[in-house]
């Protein structure tokens, strides 16, 4: 199934947190690292931490799998639920779409303060940058 992203983006979150709500982002967190799981098994494993109802880690992994994260076959009386895209490529898509919707849109303002911050924060990261604008450049 392909990946019907649409997202809502929050910056002022931290990780996948973003782009996923809270619940959503624990539960891929815990199929990227067991790779698959049912319901119950992630149900346990986050009620473990607070409580949770069952029926909201179901719904959730449905909505995961239709808007195409994960993917869901039957396996007896339970859906297997598994990854339908590693996390550094769910992260690669973010990213992308993040920075073509504002260089798209905003493009003098979003290079102009991608540098910015990274003179400001990151100098090693705009050194990187420069780098590698030169060697696509050939300058």
């Amino acid at each position: 199934m392909p990946l019907n992203m649409r997202f809502r983006f929050s910056p002022a979150k931290d990780g996948l947190v973003k782009v996923l709500g809270p619940l959503e982002t624990e539960i891929m967190q815990i199929l990227w690292q067991d790779e698959r799981s049912t319901v119950k098994k992630v149900h346990r494993r986050l009620s473990a931490q607070r409580e949770i109802a069952y029926t909201t880690v179901m719904t959730t992994m449905s909505r995961l799998a239709e808007k195409g994260v994960l993917n869901r076959h039957r396996e007896g009386l339970a859906y297997v639920y598994a990854p339908s895209i590693s996390e550094e490529d769910f992260v690669t898509m973010v990213v992308r779409q993040v920075l073509d919707g504002l260089l798209d849109d905003y493009s003098d303002t979003a290079i102009e303060y991608m540098v910015d911050y990274l003179a400001r924060n990151n100098p090693t990261e705009l050194k990187r940058l420069q780098s590698a604008i030169q060697s696509r450049t050939g300058a």
